[in-house]
């Protein structure tokens, strides 16, 4: 594991690179969820079983949160998808890859779908209870709009201790400027699509929609017995990860 920092923008973005054991032409780039760190169990045990199978896995904190330079107030959407690029162009810079996997969870599962849509290097996407539009309630917003900021707190990796962040209703400005069930529409790579059983967050339903509009080839599956907060039992995130290194497995990506 190599801890870098790469620069975004104004910022320098905190990431960790897991290598695989030999030298492969494939790399993984995985996003956290809303406000989430790229140290939560999902994405780091994710890193670790793609590593072993190969592949070059970097995931990093979008700019403004947790070790990452910048501001809340640059915690946007559109912020996020450069921070995408920058990671990108960052490792690309570093080494030759033939194949690009791009996933995430939540909001992160989201950014992979509307970055793929943007950038024809990406191979496949893999999207973990990708958010989409019905994920932000009209009642969260509209009280999201009165108060001027959304006061979210989130547990430190390693620790009993919590970390609050203030979001400024702009990210919910930004954020509707992408609409993720018309960008997948945009998207002409494999795309895994994973939905969990018990999310009441990001509603199974909802995952199937995107699936629905996204074009061939993609994949819809849904994991008995699991919820959106997955990362928090280490045998539902068993699960997810076997699921996704099955399909990985299947060599058709």
């Amino acid at each position: 594991m190599e801890q870098i920092r790469i620069l975004s923008g104004n910022n320098k973005l905190a990431a960790v690179v897991d290598h695989p054991k030999e030298k492969t032409d494939k790399l993984a780039i995985l996003c956290p969820g809303f406000l989430d760190s790229k140290d939560y169990n999902g994405l780091l045990s994710l890193a670790e079983d793609l590593a072993a199978l190969g592949y070059t896995v970097v995931r990093f904190d979008p700019t403004g949160t947790w070790d990452s330079e910048g501001t809340i107030e640059e915690y946007t959407t559109t912020q996020y998808l450069e921070d995408i690029k920058s990671v990108l162009e960052y490792m690309v810079a570093e080494s030759h890859y033939k194949h690009i996997l791009l996933g995430g969870h939540s909001r992160g599962g989201q950014l992979s779908l509307l970055y793929a849509a943007r950038d024809s290097r990406i191979s496949l996407v893999v999207a973990i209870m990708p958010s989409s539009p019905y994920t932000l309630t009209q009642e969260t917003r509209d009280n999201w709009g009165k108060d001027g900021v959304r006061v979210s707190s989130r547990d430190i990796p390693g620790s009993d201790s919590m970390k609050e962040f203030r979001v400024p209703f702009s990210h919910a400005l930004d954020r509707d400027k992408y609409n993720v069930l018309d960008e997948v529409k945009k998207i002409h790579v494999p795309a895994i699509l994973i939905a969990g059983e018990l999310d009441d967050l990001v509603l199974p339903e909802h995952v199937k929609g995107i699936f629905e509009a996204a074009n061939e080839p993609k994949k819809f599956i849904i994991i008995r017995g699991v919820g959106h907060d997955y990362r928090r039992n280490i045998s539902d995130v068993k699960e997810v990860n076997k699921v996704i290194l099955k399909e990985l497995e299947l060599d058709q990506y």
